[in-house]
């Protein structure tokens, strides 16, 4: 830390929050807010003689609540940079310690916020993690029985220069304690709270187990657990020293706690697993090792950044594979346990790969994106003429398209990945997208239903996902029908309803639309906007009159070839069993509906034009 406040390229910006993000990689704006200190940085030397004279006492964030801290004061004696900051919301304004700072008049009441906007070209998201609050889980009492705490309150405790300088006692009565009990997997592994695991939780309660029986071999150890999970380098054989050691594992998770008032030692009840019977163990103390959670503003900055969150409420990485430290939003950067729970050695790693990329970004002069970005026809955006829209900016995932009154939607390509979701939702057809236009993919169905058309399958399919999962089929050798035409896109989100609508005018037998599961969509959102319009479509079909049967949703990885192979299997014993003619007449019969639905598009000139050259 003190490496990085010395290092001649290396701003630290503390008590400081990010306020707003604009632009895009390599061109970020960004607006941070400096809160007051109520301490000048440049005069203060961190001597610590305003401190003692102050007569207020808050509980200590850094030391988990158990030791005071002053209304004038530092997070912790190595804290960088070593700087005093004044908590106004408790300072009684006695102004004792202005008196005590004397001759350096390094304290300001009149300090106000502020703002600033930064010039960055890349961003790194290491925002870190909240502990569980295990509060929550009342059967175990935490809040209520003083001699059950929590693991990183046992560190503190633990600790030379913590609340006791080292000494472990228990709360109660300042005594120490023979017999210890940890509980794992508090707010993790269940379904009323977290359904991940936490990862660490397992090695740091090992960790201070074996602490504690080292420096006391008498103690007298229990740790409950559910599994115990050991998977990087030599923690297995950590787990078997402590077993060694002589402490206690017994999996179950206790089901209540209970405390004996007159000498507040506590009784876990719990089932082990292993003798199949329901035990009751007397404890002292009571360590609870809680569950890693997002921070309690990891949604204000997933606004902020434009960062989606996995269903745990972590930030989502782009690929959890192939791109396990990139974010969605081109140019930002996530690392530690703000993108999920991790080990230190896992943080560290992953630190110093958001730190590799974010190298490429700022030692490139200029920076290459994909060209299958979003264009918008001023022309035909209702925007332009003054009308409320913005259709298009709702259903962008990037925060890609800026819409202003009486202005054309406007797309910013840098920002833009290309995921063709505004294009489809766009009501009046204003918008395409480079390389995947209406144009060319209606002259691909035109070519691909130009004979017999009721006999094939038209499948539309994400490039990433539903498109791989074909490709594998084909490599795998699983056999499928060859009723089946494929048309390539990049995201479900591009597959308009309009397509569908066209396939089923020239008579396609019936239409697959395909595409990632959601936790897969390499578009954020792509997938749920895709999930939606398809509902809405599947009604609308039944309602025309075409059959339910003829038209199908699936979501296939690029792993699921058999899947795929299966799908097309099935769809085609389905079209098999319809009678050819009776095809034919309901085709006959909602095709008005579907020319009056499609008129609008059929209007547009460069899709005129890309049939007139099919049909030619």
């Amino acid at each position: 830390m003190v490496d990085a406040a010395r290092h001649p390229n290396i701003e630290l910006l503390t008590y400081t929050e990010v306020k707003r993000v604009e632009g895009f990689i390599g061109n970020f704006k960004v607006l941070v807010e400096e809160k007051p200190r109520y301490v000048l940085m440049d005069r203060c030397n961190g001597c610590g003689a305003c401190a003692p004279v102050c007569p207020i006492e808050v509980p200590n964030e850094f030391e988990e609540g158990l030791a005071p801290r002053k209304a004038i004061y530092i997070p912790h004696s190595q804290a960088v940079p070593l700087r005093y900051v004044i908590d106004i919301d408790h300072c009684i304004k006695c102004y004792k310690c202005v008196d005590a700072c004397g001759k350096l008049d390094a304290i300001d009441f009149s300090q106000q916020p502020k703002q600033r906007w930064l010039d960055v070209g890349s961003i790194i998201v290491a925002t870190g993690f909240d502990s569980f609050d295990p509060s929550e889980l009342t059967e175990y009492g935490y809040g209520r029985y003083d001699n059950v705490i929590t693991t990183l309150e046992l560190e503190r405790i633990n600790n030379s220069a913590g609340p006791t300088a080292g000494q472990i006692i228990r709360p109660s009565d300042k005594k120490f304690p023979k017999k210890v009990a940890f509980i794992q997997c508090v707010g993790s592994r269940d379904e009323r709270f977290n359904l991940y695991c936490s990862g660490f939780c397992c090695m740091y309660t090992i960790k201070n187990a074996v602490q504690w029986k080292l420096t006391y071999p008498d103690a007298d150890i229990t740790i409950f657990y559910m599994d115990i999970r050991t998977p990087s380098k030599g923690y297995e054989e950590f787990y078997r020293w402590a077993r060694e050691m002589g402490i206690r594992f017994i999996q179950g998770r206790p089901a209540l706690i209970t405390e004996d008032p007159h000498t507040g030692n506590l009784f876990i009840q719990a089932e082990d697993v292993g003798l199949g019977q329901l035990i009751e163990l007397e404890s002292e103390l009571v360590v609870l090792s809680t569950a890693a959670v997002p921070r309690a503003d990891t949604e204000q900055m997933s606004s902020i950044l434009n960062i989606s969150r996995s269903p745990g409420g972590f930030f989502m990485e782009y690929h959890p594979k192939l791109r396990p430290v990139d974010s969605p939003t081109d140019g930002v950067f996530l690392a530690g346990a703000a993108q999920g729970p991790k080990d230190i050695p896992a943080s560290v790693a992953q630190g110093s790969g958001a730190a590799a990329r974010a190298a490429r970004i700022l030692n490139a002069e200029r920076w290459e994106i994909e060209p299958i970005v979003a264009h918008v026809w001023e022309d035909r955006c209702i925007s332009a003429q003054g009308k409320k829209c913005g259709i298009c900016a709702t259903k962008c995932p990037y925060n890609a398209i800026v819409v202003e009154q009486g202005k054309a939607a406007e797309v910013m390509p840098a920002k833009c990945h290309g995921c063709g979701g505004c294009v489809a939702e766009c009501p009046h057809n204003a918008i395409t997208q480079m390389h995947f236009t209406d144009a060319q993919i209606l002259a691909q169905l035109h070519a691909l239903l130009a004979k017999e058309p009721e006999k094939k399958i038209i499948a539309f399919m994400c490039h990433w996902c539903s498109y791989g999962g074909a490709d594998n089929a084909g490599t795998s050798h699983f056999e499928y029908p060859a009723s089946s035409r494929g048309i390539r896109v990049m995201c479900s989100a591009r597959q308009d309803q309009d397509f569908v609508y066209e396939a089923f005018r020239l008579g396609a037998g019936m239409v697959l639309v395909s595409g990632c599961h959601p936790q897969d969509c390499h578009y954020i959102t792509g997938q749920r906007v895709a999930a939606e319009r398809f509902e809405r479509l599947a009604k609308r079909l039944a309602e025309m009159g075409i059959s339910p049967q003829r038209f199908r949703v699936e979501w296939i990885s690029a792993a699921e070839g058999a899947k795929y192979a299966q799908v097309i299997r099935e769809m085609d014993e389905v079209l098999r069993s319809f009678d050819p003619q009776a095809l034919k007449e309901e085709n006959e019969r909602v095709r008005p509906e579907l020319e009056r639905r499609l008129r609008r598009l059929t209007e547009i000139p460069d899709v005129a034009k890309a049939l007139e050259q099919v049909y030619a």
